[in-house]
């Protein structure tokens, strides 16, 4: 096989659609201990493969979204609307993501689904989060590569251990 037919062959490997994957609870939580483990070292040995796998939790929060739309009617809008922004979550400080997507955030209300009216671990916000913490833990790292200032690290951190407490009320509800 020629070498341009193996490269597009592992591209079509790696650029498999997400919906042909299932969310998978373990890998998600792995992805996230292993990210909280180098957060309490105090610094980012390989800051690209950090933000990385900050993506990759993204994305598998993505679809996990994808997936409650489809089992939970009710809340297809707002995943639908966490699934379109979540690219440009990336792009926001942490205050404007705050802002937008946390417990008083108002990206629900064009919708009609105010995020204050949420539970803090309802179903939806759970869902919600395993996408928003990781974008606030991205933006955090980020941060703390220009700045190099610590306390940015342990709001990553902080990040990611309040997406694991998400995580469990999912796990606990299947």
């Amino acid at each position: 096989m020629s070498r341009s037919i193996k490269s597009l062959l592992a591209a079509a490997i790696l650029f498999t659609p997400l919906s042909a994957m299932a969310f998978d609870v373990d890998a998600y939580k792995a992805t996230v201990t292993e990210s909280v483990r180098e957060l309490l070292t105090g610094t980012i040995a390989d800051p690209a493969a950090s933000l990385a796998r900050q993506e990759k939790l993204m994305a598998m929060g993505i679809e996990a979204c994808k997936e409650n739309a489809k089992e939970t009617p009710a809340d297809a809008k707002m995943m639908e609307l966490v699934i379109s922004s979540a690219a440009g979550m990336k792009a926001m400080t942490p205050d404007q993501l705050e802002a937008k997507w946390g417990d008083s955030g108002d990206a629900g209300d064009a919708i009609g689904q105010p995020l204050k009216a949420l539970d803090q671990f309802s179903k939806t916000r759970n869902y919600i989060d395993l996408v928003m913490h990781p974008a606030r833990a991205y933006t955090f790292i980020k941060d703390w590569q220009t700045s190099k200032n610590k306390q940015a690290l342990a709001e990553a951190k902080g990040e990611l251990t309040e997406v694991l407490e998400h995580l469990e009320k999912l796990r606990k509800a299947k």
